[in-house]
């Protein structure tokens, strides 16, 4: 049987942690946009939807980030190619579109322009979501080869992760497009609730795919 390094397990532990919080950003971004489709103070709800997203990509990139530090931190026998994780811009990416976004949304609150911030925002958002898809997962494929799974649950782990980069590609571009829609003049209230709704669903799923398969390492 293989065994976790107690380093591999900590980051694990963090890492689900940090999904369940995605998870939980989502839930409310979902949430908030459907009352914003059903006319509840839809303006209100969507800039505040908006800093739901930006706050769960930061909690993304964030725990990207430590657990990118942990490995490339191994010794040299078992460290992997920084390479083979895809490098870190792609979820500096997430960082900055996430914190953009939480800026646009207090903006927004404030009554700034709020279309076209919001606008704006999903496009940032979706966009950091389709140019960090194949590096999610590089690192997906790379964290389960070190979390010590066995050879069962690492293909089980692998084919969840899998499914979720590829949503996570389509749930960005559609929302880049319904972005750019809203920026157009064509009914930009309900594009943006949409693309919103979209990626709080992403994020939501996301979280939960991500938090099941840290799990797993407890399980073993």
């Amino acid at each position: 049987m293989s065994i976790t390094h107690p380093a591999h397990f900590d980051s694990a532990k963090a890492a689900s942690g940090a999904s369940a919080s995605e998870a939980v950003a989502g839930i409310v971004a979902i949430v908030l946009t459907i009352l914003g489709l059903a006319h509840v103070s839809p303006a209100f709800l969507m800039a505040v939807a908006t800093i739901a997203v930006g706050v769960a990509l930061i909690s993304h990139g964030g725990m990207v980030a430590t657990e990118y530090a942990t490995l490339v931190s191994q010794p040299d026998e078992t460290r992997p190619a920084a390479a083979d994780l895809g490098g870190s811009a792609a979820w500096s990416l997430e960082l900055l579109a996430g914190a953009a976004g939480i800026v646009l949304g207090i903006l927004a609150l404030l009554q700034v322009a709020s279309m076209d911030l919001m606008a704006i925002a999903a496009i940032a958002f979706g966009g950091a979501l389709v140019f960090s898809s194949g590096s999610s997962a590089q690192f997906n494929l790379m964290r389960l080869t070190t979390v010590g799974l066995g050879q069962q649950a690492q293909r089980l782990a692998a084919s969840m992760l899998s499914g979720s980069v590829a949503i996570q590609a389509v749930a960005g571009l559609a929302a880049v497009v319904l972005g750019i829609l809203a920026l157009a003049g064509f009914s930009s209230m309900t594009l943006i609730l949409t693309a919103l709704l979209t990626l709080g669903a992403f994020i939501f799923m996301n979280g939960s795919t991500l938090t099941g398969a840290m799990l797993m390492t407890f399980d073993r």
